[in-house]
C-alpha cells in the first residue's frame, strides 16, 4: 500500500492504494480507475471532509496525483532536459518542470506521452472556499487528457 493524494475537480482525495505495478505512474497508465482505501474527500467549496472505507474513482475524475511509492529501476533512468511549464487542469494551476529527451524540446514531446504526465518541482495553486492554497510537490502526475492549458511558463512565474 502507498499513500495516495489526488486532486479532483471538486475535492482533494487522500487514502491508501495497493501498488501492483513497479511505480504509481505505471499503475495509473495501465488502468482506468483507482481503488482508494481509507478514503478522505476534502471539499474544495468549504473544506469539509468526508471519510469512506473505500472508494473507486475513474481517471476521468482525477486531475492530478502526487507521485508516491517506489521511483522505479534506477538503471533504466535516462538523462533528460527540462522545460518550465504552466498547466491548467480542472480548478488547479500547476507550475513545474516537464522532462524530455536531451536532444529534443521536452515541451514538444508531451503529446506523445502516456496519459499521466509527470512534472517535477511542482507548485499546485487552487481555491478552498475563500482561501487560495498552494501545495509544493516533488513529483505530480497530471492527467494529460484533462489539461485545459499547457504552455511554457514565464520566468517570473515564481517556479520552485
Amino acid at each position: 500500500m502507498v499513500e495516495f493524494y489526488a486532486y479532483a475537480a471538486d475535492c482533494r482525495l487522500h487514502g491508501q492504494v495497493e501498488l501492483v505495478e513497479a511505480r504509481l505512474s505505471d499503475q495509473l497508465n495501465s488502468t482506468g480507475e483507482v481503488l482508494i482505501r481509507d478514503a478522505e474527500l476534502e471539499d474544495l467549496a468549504d473544506g469539509h471532509v468526508v471519510a469512506m472505507p473505500e472508494l473507486t474513482v475513474g481517471h476521468e475524475e482525477i486531475c492530478a496525483v502526487v507521485a508516491s511509492g517506489p521511483r522505479g529501476d534506477a538503471a533504466r533512468r535516462l538523462n533528460t532536459r527540462t522545460a518550465f511549464v504552466e498547466v491548467e487542469v480542472g480548478p488547479y494551476r500547476v507550475l513545474g518542470r516537464v522532462h524530455g529527451p536531451p536532444t529534443a524540446d521536452p515541451f514538444a514531446s508531451v503529446l506523445r506521452r502516456a496519459a499521466w504526465l509527470p512534472l517535477t518541482d511542482a507548485t499546485v495553486t487552487y481555491r478552498r472556499g475563500p482561501d487560495e492554497v498552494t501545495d509544493n510537490v516533488t513529483t505530480l502526475l497530471v492527467n494529460r487528457l484533462l489539461i485545459r492549458t499547457f504552455r511554457v511558463a514565464e520566468a517570473s512565474s515564481n517556479l520552485p
